[in-house]
C-alpha cells in the first residue's frame, strides 16, 4: 500500500492521508493564525483538482468550539457544513462533514474528516493535518488512491502556506 496512504477496516471504508510543516513560531501563534477561518482563503487555495476556501462562516452566531457548526464556502461552489468535533487550543482543532461533495468525487466519497494536531518541536511547532475520507463504496478504493496522493499536496500547499504568512 503506498506510505501515508491507510485503508482503515470498517463496514464502510475510509482512505486517509496526512501532511506536515515545521513553523518556527510559538505553538499559541500558529494555532491561533491556523485556525482563525478568516486566513482559509489565503492559505487553503485551489489546486489541481482541488478547490479551495473562498469563506468560512459560523452558524448563527457561534464561536468555533466542540459542537458548534459552520459553512464552508469553496470556490467551485461546493458548500459543506462541518461540525466541529474538537477543539482544544493550543492542541487540537478537528471537523467533520457529511455529503456536499461535488460531482465526480461525490461517486467516490460520502464524508471527510479533518485533524490538526499542533505540538512543539526542533524550535517551533509542528502542523499535522491528517484527512479521512469515508467513502462511498469499497469499490470506490482504487480509483480513491491516485485522488488522496493529489490530495495530499493539496494539504501540503495549505500548510506550506500558513507557514510563509505567519513567516512573511
Amino acid at each position: 500500500m503506498p506510505r501515508n496512504v491507510v485503508l482503515a477496516s470498517s463496514s464502510v471504508m475510509d482512505i486517509s492521508t496526512s501532511a506536515s510543516v515545521l513553523v518556527p513560531r510559538p505553538r499559541e501563534e500558529v494555532f491561533a493564525y491556523a485556525t482563525d477561518s478568516t486566513n482559509a482563503p489565503e492559505t487553503v487555495r485551489a489546486s489541481g483538482p482541488f478547490a479551495g476556501i473562498t469563506k468560512i462562516e459560523m452558524h448563527e452566531g457561534q464561536t468555533l468550539a466542540k459542537g458548534s457548526k459552520r459553512r464552508v464556502f469553496m470556490t467551485d461552489g461546493t458548500v459543506l457544513e462541518e461540525d466541529i468535533l474538537d477543539y482544544d487550543p493550543p492542541t487540537r482543532h478537528r471537523y467533520g462533514w457529511t455529503g456536499g461533495a461535488k460531482f465526480p468525487f461525490s461517486l467516490l466519497v460520502r464524508s471527510g474528516t479533518g485533524n490538526w494536531d499542533f505540538t512543539e518541536a526542533e524550535g517551533g511547532t509542528r502542523i499535522v493535518w491528517t484527512y479521512t475520507f469515508g467513502l462511498t463504496s469499497p469499490l470506490a478504493y482504487p480509483l480513491a488512491i491516485p485522488i488522496i496522493w493529489l490530495f495530499k499536496g493539496w494539504l501540503q500547499q495549505g500548510l506550506e502556506a500558513i507557514r510563509a504568512e505567519l513567516l512573511a
